[in-house]
């Protein structure tokens, strides 16, 4: 059983005049402080709700906002050979489309989360964690390269290799018990079920109660995957 922790109900505190969602669907409050200042706090209370299941659903047309690289996650010359050898480790996918419809597509599901769980368990080996290697501006490439980084490098990784081969895969932030700082993984989705299911590639795990979804992106850190942003002026 997977489970997912998402804030249900939160308060905030400060000058906020709009809330919504933006294109991802993530939830946003947004404010504001007009008067001549010289600091300013922004103080977040909320209530994580755990719901189970084997994975959950977006709304159809957020697949594609999830399939096409961005700068940061481009699969490299070196990347493209990894994945090529990963691939040849992959022919159930092929399998499964000579088989009865409800059977082919409960195959398809099982052979996608064994291959997304191969897959990771893949970069988790190949990488090392290193706290300050990379920045936030860091490509998939340079980490991959480096052979070491943090969770965002990760993470940047996975969803580069899972774009390359046509698979819809979003940059979450979020919180994991223990961790003391924010985190990041990412949500894949089977697209013979249209379901999403998410995996942290820096902990070679499944997501579960363990964690606290925030916000997703398509994955550069700054493209709706970014908890609390700031602009100043003046």
């Amino acid at each position: 059983m997977i489970f997912y922790k998402r804030i249900a109900a939160g308060k905030v505190s400060g000058d906020w005049t709009a809330s919504g969602k933006d294109a991802a669907g993530n939830q946003y409050i947004y404010g504001r402080i007009s008067a001549p200042h010289t600091a300013f706090s922004v103080e977040v209370e909320g209530t994580a709700r755990v719901s189970s299941g084997a994975g959950y659903k977006k709304e159809a047309a957020r697949e594609m906002l999830y399939r096409f690289p961005t700068a940061l996650t481009i699969c490299t010359e070196e990347m493209e050979r990894f994945l090529m050898n990963f691939r040849k480790r992959w022919p159930e996918m092929k399998e499964a489309a000579l088989m009865p419809s409800k059977l082919r597509a409960e195959q398809q599901s099982l052979s996608f989360r064994k291959s997304m769980k191969s897959l990771m368990e893949a970069v988790f080996c190949h990488m090392e964690y290193v706290p300050s290697a990379t920045t936030v501006t860091t490509t998939a490439g340079s980490a991959f390269a480096m052979k070491k980084g943090v969770c965002q490098d990760y993470a940047h990784i996975m969803i580069a290799f899972c774009r390359r081969m046509g698979i819809p895969a979003a940059y979450v932030a979020g919180y994991m018990m223990g961790e003391g700082a924010s985190h990041a993984w990412v949500s894949v989705c089977d697209q013979s079920t249209g379901t999403w299911y998410e995996i942290d590639p820096t902990n070679d795990r499944w997501v579960d109660d363990d964690y606290i979804y925030q916000c997703a992106g398509s994955g550069d850190f700054s493209a709706g995957s970014c908890p609390l942003e700031k602009c100043e002026k003046g």
